[in-house]
């Protein structure tokens, strides 16, 4: 019996034993089951995540390529709209090319004509001037021998004007002569009978000086200053002879009415006209 209690107290130890060993392992195995729940509610909802992030990247991936389709739809229209500007600038430089050739041959053809239009001008004008020029000399040789010809003609009439002017100037030196050597006989009786009364009625000094005065109008010699008493000298009256005498009568013939062709004979016979009437006059005081 004691066997058997012992069995039996070792049997329920080894059943205790077993159940604790159970608990543990139950334990152990909720514990697992516990954590693989939260593992796998884990995983679950990294799963979800994944997905959210699997259809956002599906998403942006459709976006890029749907903008990687609208890129490569800009590029392939930039390329034709390049294409297109490439060909229509290879249409305006050809344009531009055959413009340019165009106004270059119009330019030279332009140049040309212009070149010739000038030069058949300037050969015109060349003409024109050479019969200018021709004329011009021709004139002026025209006008040196008129000119030559009326110098011929001066220097003749020089030398009959000079021999003229001679015979004038010795005509005129001999009627000045002759009108000279006639003022000396000349006497202005007025100036005479006023100075004889002055020296009437003066006295003394003055009368010797209205002496002295008519002495020098009437020219007298150093004889005959000495018998008027006078021969000292003029005195202070010498001083205003040539203002007191009286001037030459003027001429009383008119010099619009004198005869005569030419100066030398209108001057002879205004001397012989004057001279004739101071001789009438003369005859006439006699």
């Amino acid at each position: 019996m004691t066997d058997h209690s012992e069995n039996v107290l070792g049997l329920k130890m080894d059943l205790q034993l077993l159940e604790e060993e159970r608990r543990r392992e139950k334990e152990a195995l909720e514990s697992v089951t516990e954590k693989s729940t939260e593992d796998y509610s884990q995983a679950i909802s990294q799963r979800d995540t994944a997905r959210a992030e699997v259809q956002d990247l599906q998403q942006q991936l459709a976006a890029a390529r749907a903008d990687l389709d609208l890129a490569n739809t800009d590029r392939n229209r930039a390329l034709m709209a390049n294409e297109n500007l490439q060909t229509a600038l290879e249409s305006f430089q050809n344009e531009r090319d055959a413009e340019i050739a165009l106004l270059v041959e119009q330019r030279a053809a332009a140049e040309d004509a212009i070149t010739a239009a000038h030069e058949a001008s300037l050969e015109a004008m060349g003409e024109a001037n050479a019969q200018q020029m021709r004329d011009v000399q021709y004139a002026a040789d025209k006008s040196v021998q008129n000119t030559l010809t009326e110098m011929d003609k001066m220097e003749v009439t020089i030398q009959e004007c000079r021999k003229d002017n001679l015979n004038l100037r010795k005509a005129l030196d001999e009627a000045i002569s002759q009108l000279q050597r006639n003022q000396e006989d000349v006497i202005d009786r007025s100036l005479i009978k006023n100075v004889i009364l002055d020296w009437h009625g003066k006295k003394g000094k003055a009368k010797r000086d209205v002496m002295i005065l008519l002495g020098s109008i009437l020219h007298f010699t150093e004889d005959e200053k000495d018998k008027a008493f006078i021969g000292e000298g003029h005195g202070t009256l010498g001083k205003v002879v040539d203002a007191v005498a009286a001037p030459l009568p003027p001429a009383k013939l008119n010099v619009d009415k004198i005869e005569g062709d030419t100066v030398r004979e209108k001057w002879v016979n205004f001397l012989l006209a004057e001279t004739g009437e101071d001789g009438s006059s003369e005859d006439a005081a006699h």
